[in-house]
């Protein structure tokens, strides 16, 4: 069993099934594990030190082996780091340094199957999907292997997350536990590529389930055009779910009102998405939308966007009246930017 891969709740209904104990124990087991980062001294750990035959047996019966991990180090701090999980499948994540704080890119999946054609990621297909206990592991990496300090998560690694619903957010509902690394929601984003049922399974979540909060998560929408014969070419996912319908479930969630909850994700690529009809055209989807535009330079060998076209284009959405930022790119010459994961060396499981 990995241990990774319990919420607080599936712990202790797990003591009182395997073990016989109860909240005290399953919640001790929870918070011992995220405090330290690790199985070793739970015997010492409040809710076993009258029982340290049960601890002992807990971690007889538990995994607790994170990853195999190879490094690379990038500009400003930048870490990308290859984890190897233990069916030899291999994922990358992303420590980025930033003023203030730092920030953990995680991946959902190995691989991914949407075929984006400016992503590298896309170039592997989808290998499979991660657990929550995967997911849940890369924090655990930077924080406890490499005593990192960690403020937000997202969702922006390899793999489209709403393809991995179920277990990303069983990923968020633990990473966000109060009881264990404690990271709210508001500083947790998840990336999509424009999955309508994604969108309106997580709308449904939050309506049925509004005690947990999930409104607080921030949603990155990947645009990147809204001429639909220009996006269907970047990203095949709009001929399954185009721009109207992806609207459309934009708009009916709570993120929607608030301009710091919504993001839209633009990788401006020279001479394919950057006119000033393209310009129109995003800003004409955004009329009725809340959020922020976030122009992302693309990061191929052509079609790259000098500052000059990322600033004509970052006026213009500016002076249609949207909040817009120009996001700086960390970790370029380590393959640690945006679209540019590929955890090279994995092959089909």
């Amino acid at each position: 069993m990995d241990v990774l891969n319990y919420t607080s709740r599936e712990m202790i209904a797990l003591m009182e099934t395997r073990y016989g104990k109860g909240t005290w124990h399953g919640r001790g087991l929870f918070s011992h594990l995220y405090e330290r980062g690790t199985l070793e001294g739970l015997e010492k750990s409040p809710a076993f030190r009258d029982n340290p035959a049960l601890a002992g047996e807990i971690r007889r019966d538990f995994d607790f082996i994170l990853p195999r991990v190879s490094a690379e180090t990038g500009d400003e701090g930048t870490v990308k780091s290859l984890l190897t999980f233990s069916d030899g499948g291999s994922a990358e994540s992303v420590f980025i340094p930033m003023h203030g704080h730092n920030t953990i890119c995680l991946s959902s999946q190995i691989g991914c199957k949407r075929g984006c054609s400016f992503c590298r990621t896309a170039k592997m297909g989808l290998v499979r999907s991660l657990t929550a206990g995967e997911i849940v592991a890369q924090v655990l990496h930077h924080r406890f292997r490499e005593n990192r300090e960690i403020r937000n998560i997202v969702f922006m690694g390899m793999g489209e997350p709403f393809d991995n619903f179920d277990q990303v957010i069983k990923a968020v509902d633990i990473l966000s536990d109060y009881r264990g690394l404690n990271i709210p929601k508001k500083f947790i984003s998840l990336s999509t590529c424009g999955h309508r049922d994604g969108v309106g399974r997580l709308g449904e979540l939050i309506k049925s389930r509004p005690e947990e909060h999930y409104d607080l998560l921030r949603i990155a929408v990947s645009i990147n055009s809204a001429d639909p014969d220009t996006r269907n070419t970047l990203m095949p996912v709009n001929r399954i779910w185009p721009l109207e319908q992806l609207k459309e479930s934009l708009a009916a969630l709570p993120q929607n009102r608030y301009k710091d909850r919504l993001y839209f994700e633009y990788v401006l690529i020279k001479g394919v998405n950057d006119s000033d009809e393209d310009g129109r055209k995003l800003l004409e989807f955004l009329d009725g939308l809340g959020g922020t535009v976030n122009l992302i330079p693309y990061h191929g060998e052509e079609n790259v966007p000098t500052g000059k076209d990322l600033e004509r284009f970052w006026n213009l959405i500016k002076g249609g009246g949207r909040r817009c930022w120009t996001r700086k790119s960390k970790g370029k010459g380590i393959q640690a930017a945006c679209g540019l994961l590929a955890a090279e060396g994995t092959e089909r499981l």
